[in-house]
């Protein structure tokens, strides 16, 4: 058994190591990142690494290089994160060796933890008390989606096909959190008293530095018809925030969630505006026009077909009321073929390190990063949209007459979203939403 194991991995290695090999991130904190990792047990050896790469790592110049290379440069440094930052939190095994595991992710800072509703300064980042039972209250993208006091573009709640609203948290890296606690920008006041520019620390493969990185991510309650053999799940409280206007008492239980949605955001030192990443679980929706028919979507009913598809549900909204409504959702930009590429040969060797692994599940929607980040406040995005269906559900553009139509400021693009970002001073945040949270300073 352990000979043909090997003999699989080996085969997967094969398969990819000129295409990783190739456009690598190549970075560890002690040096040149190695192509191999060893499990602490089992012997396990994959390309795969739970080092972060501290920036992308481009081809050389003068080159001819096509668009096509350079975008497989920044979907490698994607998948190089998701996998290091998905690793066991514990650093027992290889990701997905021994099942789904508790990443390291998750013993991040939640936005929760910073921007606390009294405004005094959050508790020293300590792993230790992190990373406990997740607490999922969100129901949008941004922690104020059920009043839509930040959303900028089009916002809702997204519900699944068992009428469940999904949940989401927004955490952040010790990189992050400690310039947000360092220039106290954990409150409004400490906002408004800082005068300098927010820029957080940028990643830097000269340097070997990390910069800030931020993720979002996107959760469905477990229910009727999900396979959980398919998703990464944790064990959370699901709060329902009081909110008077809606007739919403607070309320809390206890629930298996599914990881459906997952952004990464990433300041370093060749994206300033910040290397925008975003996976999915593969079974949250289809193609515009190519939905499997009898295959279980999580948020699309073939039976139903493309009826108000990607709209919002009708307000009042209220995440408390079970059995609701379900949003049909497809994808309206398909993934890349490269991309796609890359995704079918990382799930090889995860595949090889365990056939039932949980990441297999997992794929790569796109990248987003400034071609020209020294040139506008934007830096030319490229691609010039890209959505992930669980967070940017209503931002994907529109369907007219059977044909897909993109309109900008409404369709969605993680940079120029989130350029529009500003402190509790007015002033630029960073490509960051968070600071906005913040609350007053109460004695």
């Amino acid at each position: 058994m352990r000979k043909t194991k090997t003999i699989a991995l080996l085969i997967a290695f094969a398969a990819i190591v000129a295409y990783i090999g190739s456009a690598s991130c190549g970075n560890n904190t002690g040096g040149s990142k190695t192509n191999v990792a060893v499990a602490d047990s089992g012997q396990v050896k994959t390309p795969l690494s739970p080092v972060l790469p501290f920036d992308v790592t481009l081809p050389p110049k003068g080159t001819g290089v096509l668009e096509t290379t350079i975008r497989r440069s920044f979907d490698v440094f994607s998948w190089d994160s998701f996998i290091a930052i998905c690793w066991p939190a514990q650093g027992h095994g290889v990701i997905g060796q021994f099942g789904d595991n508790p990443t390291v992710w998750e013993t991040w800072k939640k936005n929760y933890e910073v921007f606390l509703d009294n405004g005094l300064p959050p508790a020293p980042w300590d792993t230790a008390l992190q990373g406990k039972e997740a607490n999922l209250s969100q129901t949008g993208k941004t922690p104020a989606n059920m009043t839509a006091i930040f959303q900028p573009f089009l916002t809702g709640p997204l519900i699944d096909q068992n009428g469940q609203y999904n949940r989401f948290e927004i955490a952040m890296n010790k990189e992050m959190f400690d310039y947000i606690d360092t220039h106290k920008l954990y409150n409004i006041q400490g906002q408004q008293a800082f005068t300098d520019s927010v820029l957080f620390p940028q990643g830097d493969n000269t340097k070997k530095t990390y910069g800030a990185i931020m993720v979002k991510a996107s959760w469905k309650i477990l229910g009727k018809g999900d396979d959980t053999s398919r998703f990464h799940k944790v064990k959370a409280i699901i709060h329902i925030p009081a909110l008077p206007s809606r007739g919403i008492r607070d309320s809390s239980y206890e629930a298996w969630v599914g990881l459906v949605g997952f952004h990464i955001g990433t300041r370093t030192t060749i994206s300033p505006q910040w290397i925008w990443s975003t996976f999915e679980q593969v079974d949250n929706a289809p193609d515009y026009g190519k939905a499997v028919s009898g295959k279980h979507y999580n948020y699309y009913n073939t039976a139903a077909g493309d009826k108000a598809l990607n709209k919002a549900p009708a307000q009042p909204w209220n995440p408390g009321i079970p059995g609701q409504i379900s949003s049909q959702v497809a994808r309206l930009t398909p993934i890349d073929t490269g991309t796609n590429a890359l995704n079918d040969s990382i799930h090889k060797i995860l595949v090889a390190i365990n056939p039932h692994s949980v990441w297999q599940y997992y794929e790569l929607i796109g990248t987003q990063w400034p071609v020209h980040p020294t040139q506008s406040n934007t830096g030319d995005p490229f691609p010039v949209y890209m959505a992930n269906a669980t967070l940017e559900t209503y931002d994907q553009g529109s369907v007219v007459n059977g044909k897909i139509v993109y309109s900008p400021g409404v369709t969605s693009s993680c940079i120029g979203c989130h350029n529009a970002s500003v402190t509790w001073a007015g002033r630029p945040s960073d490509f960051t939403y968070l600071l906005k949270t913040a609350k007053s300073l109460k004695k």
